[in-house]
């Protein structure tokens, strides 16, 4: 989820005032990928005035789904149709793989992986199928392989592996996957005219998606999946458009930090290197504050506390391994590689950070983060000490 910034910073340092010109450049170039100021709060369990349908992660990548067709000028219809259709396919991660044998790999094995992360198993699962069924065609059996957001089968999963080496990336981004699907799928006419479609609700778009994306026979001639699978596509898609439609109504969705609350819905990609990731909103945070910009060690923005003397130099302090009752707004904030944050893990090599926007009481507390290509947003959490290494407070 980070990366290393030492080049960058090195240049943005020497280049003084030119490098802020292009910090804010940057910033207006990506201001068009944002929404119009999206709420990214977690479950109504945690959040008493929220409604999206998901929570964690699964919402951070959903944000970053609402993202990418944005890009496409998708009505708020069409893009809550698409994530009714993913949530019920990979519940939205684009690392997911199909849990059934793969060689030697078990059912058993693939259950035990983690959502939202690429996992050694489920890389050599994916290996295992391309060298072994390198068309994709294998002989039926009932369950299939497949993997990705749109749990791609077969010849298509191929198509997906063949086309991110082709293009250089790694398959199981969200951006890949899109770039694949538009440019490279086999259902990619289908889904150009999904885009062209006029759907007055959201269940008019969630039923064309299922009939023509999933099934290619029409909605109602498609079958529906277990547990009223059909009908659930539908309401998840209501859910959706409510969300998304009442978040953008409903002002900046700001949480009091102004410095942040005015690039809520914005894609931060501030060293321009791996698109927005969780570094670019705490590095923009802090050149917002203190003009200069951290270094990640090793790349891992979870672990900022290693290298202290780049805050105490400019009078920030770090406490590690916090308690909930040592936080305060406008800290930022660092989760440990792998660590728990809540109800989700931290990718295992970088961590993860954000900034501390309110303390809501009984452990609870509001983040602004970015990730994954998400663009910046708010989320409500339950805090889990084990899961953070530090917090580094801005000067008084």
């Amino acid at each position: 989820m980070n990366k290393k910034k030492i080049t960058l910073w090195v240049i943005s340092s020497l280049t003084g005032f030119s490098g802020l010109f292009f910090t804010v450049l940057a910033i207006l170039v990506f201001l068009f990928l944002g929404m119009a100021s999206l709420k990214n709060d977690t479950s109504n369990d945690v959040i008493p005035d929220g409604n999206a349908p998901v929570s964690g992660q699964a919402l951070v990548n959903a944000m970053g789904i609402v993202s990418e067709m944005k890009k496409e000028n998708a009505s708020l219809q069409q893009i809550s149709g698409t994530l009714s259709n993913w949530d019920a396919e990979s519940g939205g991660d684009p690392t997911s793989v199909q849990k059934r044998n793969w060689g030697t790999i078990t059912t058993a094995d693939m259950y035990n992986q983690p959502a939202f992360v690429i996992s050694d198993t489920k890389k050599a699962a994916i290996s295992w199928f391309v060298s072994t069924y390198p068309s994709g065609q294998y002989p039926a059996d009932g369950i299939g392989y497949a993997g990705g957001m749109m749990q791609w089968d077969g010849p298509r999963l191929i198509g997906l592996i063949n086309y991110a080496k082709k293009v250089n990336k790694d398959w199981w981004r969200i951006d890949t996957q899109f770039e694949y699907l538009r440019n490279a799928d086999s259902y990619a006419p289908s889904y150009k005219k999904y885009l062209t479609q006029s759907f007055k609700t959201a269940t008019e778009a969630a039923k064309w998606w299922y009939g023509n994306l999933e099934y290619s026979v029409g909605w109602d001639n498609a079958p529906s999946a277990g547990n009223d699978g059909k009908q659930k596509h539908l309401s998840t898609a209501e859910q959706w458009y409510n969300y998304l439609s009442g978040s953008s109504n409903s002002g900046s969705g700001g949480q009091g930090l102004s410095v942040l609350d005015k690039i809520l819905g914005q894609a931060l990609d501030i060293d321009g290197a791996y698109g927005a990731q969780c570094y670019d909103l705490t590095a923009y945070y802090v050149e917002s504050i203190s003009h200069f910009r951290p270094i990640a060690p090793n790349g891992a923005s979870g672990l900022f506390a290693d290298s202290p003397e780049q805050w105490t130099s400019h009078q920030w302090s770090i406490i590690k391994k916090p308690k909930y009752t040592d936080l305060k707004a406008g800290d930022v904030i660092n989760y440990q590689p792998g660590g728990l944050v809540d109800g989700w893990y931290t990718d295992g090599a970088f961590g993860h950070t954000g900034v501390v926007g309110k303390l809501l009481g009984n452990n609870k507390y509001v983040l602004y983060e970015q990730g994954g290509g998400a663009p910046a947003h708010t989320s409500t959490y339950t805090y889990h000490a084990e899961g953070v290494a530090s917090i580094i407070r801005p000067p008084k």
